[in-house]
C-alpha cells in the first residue's frame, strides 16, 4: 500500500453536478455510476463514511472509525462541519484534527453558552441573534458562513509538505447552503437571502433560477480550489472523493436535503485514484473498506444493493433503480418496476436501526449550520 492516502468528502454535492468539476474529473476520472448515501443528512451519512456502519445514534467511536484502523504514522484531518467534530468522535485516531471551534464565541454563542441546547431560552436567544445578524448584513460586508476550501487546502499542504507518509481527511462545505460563491451573479448578502427564501418556500421563479446558478458556482469554485491540492500531493496517493448526500434544487417543490428519498439526494459522485472500485454498486458504508483494502464493519468490495433510512423512510438502490415507499424509479427519476428491489427495501425496513432525527441533534450545532 502506498505511503499517502487521502479521503476528500464534499457536503451536499449532487451526482449530476460532478460534471462541472472539470479539473477534478481530469485528475480522478468520471464518477462511479451507482454510489449511494445511507441517509439524507450529514450526521448520519458520516457514521457510514468514517465508521462503515448504518446510521443510528449520532457519532462514531473507536470501533467505528477508519482513522483508528489505518496504519499510518501521521494522520491529519480537517472538518468544516460542526457535526464532524470531536464532540461526535470524529477526532479519534488523528494526530491532528481541525474542526470549527466552539471556543471562538460570537455574541450568539456567548449568550447561549450557559443554556442547554434544547432549552426555550436558547431558542429565544437564537432568534434574537438571527434578527441582529439580518441587520448586520444590510449595513456591512458579508462573510462566507463556513471555512473556505482555499483555507482548508492551505492548512493541509503546509502540514504534510515535508512528510512522506500520511493519511488525510478533508471535508469541504462548498456547496452546502447558503449558496454564495465568490463570483456569483449577485452579491454574497443577496445570495444568502435568496438561499433562505428558496429553503423556506418563499422564493420566486427568479430566485430559484439564481439559486441554481449559485449552487453551480459553489461547485465550480470548489473544483478551482482543488486544483492546488491535486497538484501538491504525490502522484501515487490513494484517493477517494465522495459526497455525503445530494441536494434538492426545486425538485418535488423542495430545496436542501430533507428526508425525501429520491435519486437527487441518494445518488452520489464517487471518484478515486490508485484505489480500484470493482463493485457495480457502492454504499457509503464501503468507504472504509476501500480505504483499508480489507472489509471493515458493514462494508464490502462487492455489492448488488445499497440501503438508506431517514426519518422513518427507507430506500433500496441497485445499479439501475431506487425503490422507496412511493415505488421504483430509475437513477434519473423516471418511473420503473423492480419487484426484487422493492422486496429488499421492505426487508431492510424490518431490520434497520432508526437513525437519529434532526430534532434529536443539539440545537447549537443545527443553528450554526443554518437549520434554525
Amino acid at each position: 500500500m502506498t505511503d499517502t492516502t487521502l479521503l476528500v468528502t464534499v457536503d451536499s454535492l449532487r451526482y449530476d453536478y460532478y460534471q462541472y468539476m472539470t479539473v477534478t474529473r481530469e485528475f480522478l476520472g468520471d464518477s462511479h455510476p451507482a454510489t449511494f448515501a445511507t441517509n439524507t443528512a450529514t450526521p448520519s451519512c458520516f457514521q457510514s463514511i468514517i465508521g462503515g456502519i448504518y446510521p443510528g445514534e449520532v457519532g462514531v467511536d473507536a470501533d467505528s472509525n477508519v482513522a483508528v484502523e489505518l496504519d499510518s504514522p501521521y494522520k491529519y484531518g480537517i472538518s468544516t462541519n460542526r457535526f464532524l467534530s470531536g464532540r461526535y468522535g470524529y477526532n479519534l485516531g488523528f494526530d491532528h484534527f481541525t474542526a470549527p471551534s466552539r471556543h471562538d464565541k460570537g455574541l450568539k454563542d456567548k449568550v447561549a453558552e450557559h443554556m442547554t441546547p434544547q432549552s426555550t431560552l436558547f431558542g429565544v436567544a437564537s432568534r434574537v441573534w438571527n434578527a441582529v445578524q439580518g441587520i448586520q448584513r444590510r449595513v456591512s460586508a458579508v462573510d462566507r458562513e463556513y471555512r473556505t476550501a482555499a483555507d482548508v487546502i492551505s492548512e493541509f499542504i503546509d502540514a504534510t509538505d515535508d512528510r512522506e507518509e500520511w493519511f488525510g481527511w478533508l471535508h469541504f462545505m462548498e456547496p452546502h447552503h447558503p449558496y454564495n460563491p465568490n463570483d456569483g451573479p449577485v452579491s454574497r448578502g443577496e445570495a444568502q437571502q435568496i438561499t433562505r427564501r428558496v429553503l423556506n418556500g418563499r422564493a420566486s421563479d427568479h430566485d430559484a433560477e439564481i439559486a441554481r446558478q449559485l449552487y453551480r458556482g459553489e461547485v465550480e469554485e470548489l473544483d478551482y480550489r482543488l486544483e492546488r491540492l491535486w497538484d501538491a500531493i504525490p502522484d501515487d496517493t490513494r484517493i477517494l472523493f465522495v459526497a455525503d448526500h445530494g441536494e434538492l434544487l426545486g425538485e418535488y417543490g423542495e430545496w436542501g436535503h430533507h428526508a425525501t428519498m429520491c435519486p437527487e439526494l441518494l445518488r452520489l459522485p464517487l471518484a478515486s485514484r490508485n484505489i480500484p472500485i470493482e463493485s457495480d454498486v457502492v454504499s457509503l458504508i464501503d468507504i472504509p473498506t476501500l480505504l483499508l483494502d480489507r472489509e471493515y464493519n458493514h462494508g464490502s468490495f462487492q455489492r448488488e444493493t445499497a440501503f438508506a433510512a431517514s426519518n422513518g423512510n427507507h430506500a433500496a438502490m441497485n445499479r439501475n433503480h431506487v425503490a422507496t415507499d412511493d415505488g421504483v424509479v430509475t437513477l434519473d427519476g423516471d418511473s420503473a418496476e423492480d419487484e426484487e428491489l422493492m422486496a429488499a427495501r421492505a426487508e431492510f425496513e424490518d431490520r434497520a436501526d432508526r437513525p437519529v432525527t434532526k430534532d434529536e441533534l443539539p440545537e447549537d450545532d443545527l443553528e450554526a449550520l443554518g437549520y434554525l
